[in-house]
């Protein structure tokens, strides 16, 4: 799930309680965003961020010792560490389950396994959760400003009506599984809750498809050519193009193109979940030995 609505969605949570019990609101609110602190490995290199997103800051058990850790940080500096170490484990275990539900894959119990989880519900940035999401805040957050009492049926209504969406998607994404059984990932659309997105190799192209889980059908949206085979031996001695092809089934070479002596290979991630943004996309230049000369990865 995108870092706004994670942030709403714990804003939302603490304010009834900001008043009262400021540790249980503080610790709501931390949690809810604290797991994407992840992004700053960005600053060591883009490998290292793919490898580290939605592992250590994810996973339950290392959340559980981290609240823990503050509330007792907080009883001997003179606060109610109890309040504060369960809003911050609600928090973060809430950022988790959230983006369990997207198409990424958690590392729900690291360190136990590095396995990754993900059910394909909904995707990290969806149109129906944001507006959601920012008409609860406008009820919510003129309160806060000026110190009132949050009522506390604002908060239930906004959380059950989330919660209704996400196990609705949950049964579209079941239904959109039994009518396309042989679809190893089923991408659900950031915009129309019962539309998922199918790429799946036929001989040599991925064919992408759109899903309709209400009516059945499936209409073609793009067929890329599919280039692997001459080059996969060179690409798999390339950390960036193993990563991404455990990221994703559908990783392959899907643009190649000769400049002089050199050959200039794009890989791409063909599941359509990017708005077609270059994220994930790996170039890179061969000589004419196909050696590897220079690459650059796009995260």
């Amino acid at each position: 799930m995108d870092i706004v609505t994670h942030a709403g969605i714990g804003v939302i949570a603490a304010a009834p309680f900001m008043a009262d019990r400021p540790e249980l609101g503080l610790g709501l609110v931390a949690g809810s965003v604290l797991p994407d602190l992840d992004a700053f490995y960005r600053l060591i290199d883009k490998r290292s961020f793919l490898q580290a997103h939605q592992t250590w800051s994810h996973a339950l058990p290392i959340q559980l010792l981290v609240s823990i850790g503050a509330g007792f940080c907080a009883h001997f500096g003179g606060g109610n560490g109890l309040a504060l170490a369960a809003g911050l484990f609600a928090g973060l275990a809430g950022h988790t389950l959230l983006d369990l539900t997207n198409t990424f894959g958690v590392a729900l119990f690291k360190p136990l396994t590095n396995r990754r989880f993900c059910v394909e519900w909904v995707f990290f940035i969806d149109a129906i959760m944001l507006l959601a999401t920012a008409i609860a805040l406008g009820f919510v957050v003129p309160g806060l400003l000026r110190g009132e009492p949050v009522q506390a049926w604002r908060r239930a209504a906004y959380f059950s009506f989330i919660a209704a969406y996400v196990i609705s998607k949950g049964a579209l994404r079941r239904r959109a599984a039994k009518l396309l059984p042989e679809a190893q990932s089923l991408v659900p659309s950031a915009l129309v809750p019962w539309q998922f997105f199918h790429a799946q190799t036929r001989q040599d192209a991925v064919v992408v498809q759109r899903l309709n889980v209400l009516t059945g059908t499936t209409v073609a949206v793009g067929q890329v050519p599919v280039l692997d085979a001459p080059f996969l031996e060179v690409l798999q001695g390339l950390p960036e193009f193993r990563l991404m092809r455990e990221v994703s089934p559908e990783y392959h070479v899907v643009s190649t193109t000769t400049e002089g002596n050199s050959t200039h290979l794009l890989c791409r991630d063909m599941r359509t979940r990017n708005f077609g943004t270059r994220f994930g996309d790996l170039e890179v230049w061969l000589d004419a030995d196909h050696k590897v000369t220079r690459s650059v990865f796009h995260v």
